[in-house]
């Protein structure tokens, strides 16, 4: 750990007040020339720890550096190796994602699940958690619905997104589209094997995986649709024990080459629950012949 100056400079001040408060009342009680030496005695030493911090700091300054080098080469060397690892083992599956969090996965994801032959039929992303605040009749009027309590009505939009999802886009569809509850890319209503979520939250308190998440992956449940539940490793809000009681296979550190290899493989058959928080099982699958 790199030492706080800040610290150590609080802490020699307050010696220097012990010092001083000292060498007051010392000084009524000593020979002058006996409080000088002492007093250039306890300086000097002051300063030859300083001195000592200053050169430790930077001896860890320069450690912190090649490490942080390391690092990332390895990073680097482990996404240049994936696409070998990957490439067409899950040629022909067709999957939707749903993204219920701010993951990237136009950036790393989908490119890699492509390479591996994934037909990736439709994205969707769930904007602001179905947010309906100031909304509500307006969104009930516009699907035809009865009232009901706020978290029932979100879970209702959950459940249609993904019933048209499967089924093909409605007239009510293209109202969620237009006022910013969804944003959808590819083509609703075309065959799937599979869903992928990528959830998780970066906000501890707003967590909305029981009444988005949960009754989605319930739905697919019922029809038979394979599920996967993937987040950040920097999610503040981790949904893997709600995905893990739902989906064949979870993995929590989705953006790393670890993560996006352990999806490729569970994907493939390797079913379990990967990652590096409390909740995984492993890091990878375990590798059979």
């Amino acid at each position: 750990m790199i030492i706080d100056f800040r610290y150590h400079i609080a802490s020699l001040v307050a010696v220097f007040l012990a010092l001083g408060i000292g060498m007051l009342i010392g000084s009524t009680m000593l020979d002058e020339s006996v409080f000088t030496d002492r007093q250039d005695q306890i300086a000097e030493k002051l300063e030859q720890h300083l001195t000592e911090l200053r050169q430790e700091n930077e001896e860890v300054r320069v450690q912190l550096s090649v490490l942080e080098s390391e690092n990332l080469l390895q990073r680097q060397v482990n996404r240049d190796f994936l696409p070998y690892l990957v490439a067409g083992r899950l040629e022909g599956v067709k999957v939707a994602l749903i993204e219920t969090s701010t993951y990237p996965h136009e950036q790393d994801l989908r490119p890699l699940l492509e390479l591996a032959g994934v037909e990736i039929q439709s994205v969707t992303t769930v904007n602001n958690s179905f947010q309906i605040t100031g909304r509500k009749g307006e969104v009930l009027a516009h699907a035809q619905w009865v009232d009901m309590p706020d978290h029932q009505l979100v879970k209702k939009l959950a459940v249609t997104t993904a019933e048209t999802i499967l089924a093909g886009p409605t007239e009510f569809t293209d109202y969620m589209i237009h006022e910013d509850f969804v944003t959808v890319t590819g083509e609703y209503g075309l065959p799937v094997d599979a869903v992928i979520f990528l959830g998780g939250s970066h906000d501890r308190e707003f967590l909305s995986v029981a009444d988005v998440d949960l009754p989605m992956l319930e739905y697919f449940a019922a029809r038979g649709i394979t599920t996967f539940g993937v987040e950040e490793s920097i999610s503040a809000g981790s949904y893997m024990k709600e995905y893990q009681r739902k989906c064949r296979a979870t993995v929590d550190n989705i953006e790393t080459a670890a993560g996006q290899f352990a999806l490729i493989m569970a994907m493939a058959g390797r079913e379990g629950h990967f990652g590096v928080k409390e909740t995984a099982q492993r890091l990878l699958p375990v590798f059979e012949h």
